[in-house]
């Protein structure tokens, strides 16, 4: 487990360097049946002198116990294609209760790249996102590609309410909410802050409600299935990682999580800026990087069997935040999450 000093904020990144971040952590899942989604390497650790690799994604991209799934990892750091792994359904895959996560597990002898988990705490309306993926094929785009957009923060669901107005729960812990440019496919895919550390995990795009009568429900909210933009208000939505670390506090020391909590540094964009304060630009530029690929760079590795987790807990605690914090989530917080 590394944790990072709160003291400091922390450099931002220029958008290309968060993007090179998200192409060597975030991964494909692939079922056999269902709709296919995204996740991020959260975390490594060695089980029998084999790396065991921790993925992240939206309970909903892995909520089929009858189907069977594939991890397309990122390109390893001593090689040059991408590996597919074949995963257990029954004993590599967790959901964690009342929220739309779920941990994946894969196994490799190669070394890949584990993203760095921030603070989402600092992650309000204003800070500057950017979020990864694969989206399914569209009709220009034929095939799933990595994406790479950004927005701004532009609501917390998890916020204060007026005085004469009932908080309502967030519904499965989707706080977050970004414009950024998302399509189906992307689900499980990471939030990454100006900094590059990981702040969320996004999987649901708001839809217009047209009628009571065809009122959206959260599954056709959801950032899987068929590639469509019917309906698309705009807003995207994300779950806080704070929220996860809360569910499952031994995760660091047993995952072999690294966390920075220090606060993300202001952006300064002295190349896409038009216009205004060039040093203090705090507003990521408007990016879409796409990654082009040949499917023939994916090599299929056969399926290993799981071993058990060693067992050690640590609760990772909370920093001192320079910038007003949203209030906690109203909802009740469900029983913590065993790890395997």
């Amino acid at each position: 487990m590394t944790v990072a000093s709160p003291a400091f904020a922390k450099q931002a990144l220029l958008p290309t360097n968060v993007a090179n971040i998200a192409k060597s952590t975030v991964v494909r899942i692939e079922p056999s049946i269902n709709s296919a989604g995204s996740g991020v390497i959260i975390g490594r650790y060695q089980e029998r002198g084999k790396n065991v690799y921790v993925v992240l994604t939206a309970g909903h991209v892995v909520q089929h116990s009858d189907d069977e799934y594939k991890v397309v990892t990122p390109v390893p750091k001593e090689g040059k294609k991408r590996l597919k792994i074949a995963i257990s359904t029954q004993k590599d895959i967790q959901k964690l209760p009342g929220l739309d996560l779920a941990i994946v597990r894969f196994r490799s002898d190669r070394n890949f790249n584990v993203a760095t988990v921030g603070n989402s705490d600092f992650t309000t309306e204003g800070a500057g996102v950017y979020i990864a993926g694969f989206p399914n094929p569209g009709e220009a785009i034929k095939r799933r590609v990595f994406q790479f957009t950004s927005s701004l923060i532009s609501s917390r669901l998890d916020g204060e309410v007026a005085e004469d107005e009932k908080e309502q729960a967030v519904d499965k812990g989707y706080a977050l909410v970004y414009t950024s440019v998302t399509r189906a496919g992307m689900s499980g895919g990471p939030v990454f802050d100006v900094s590059g550390r990981l702040v969320g995990i996004h999987g649901r795009g708001d839809r217009e409600e047209t009628s009571r009568a065809s009122k959206v429900t959260s599954e056709r909210s959801q950032e899987s299935g068929s590639q469509t933009v019917a309906g698309k208000t705009g807003f995207n939505l994300g779950i806080p990682i704070s929220t996860f670390l809360r569910i499952v506090p031994n995760a660091v020391s047993k995952l072999g999580i690294s966390i920075d909590k220090s606060e993300p540094g202001i952006f300064n964009n002295t190349i896409a800026l038009r216009g205004g304060n060039r040093t203090s630009a705090t507003v990521p530029p408007n990016t879409n990087i796409q990654e082009e690929e040949d499917e023939s760079a994916i090599e299929v590795v056969s399926e290993s069997k799981p071993k058990r987790t060693p067992n050690t807990q640590v609760s990772p605690s909370r920093p001192t935040s320079t910038q007003p914090r949203p209030k906690p989530n109203n909802t009740s917080t469900p029983a913590g999450g065993k790890l395997w």
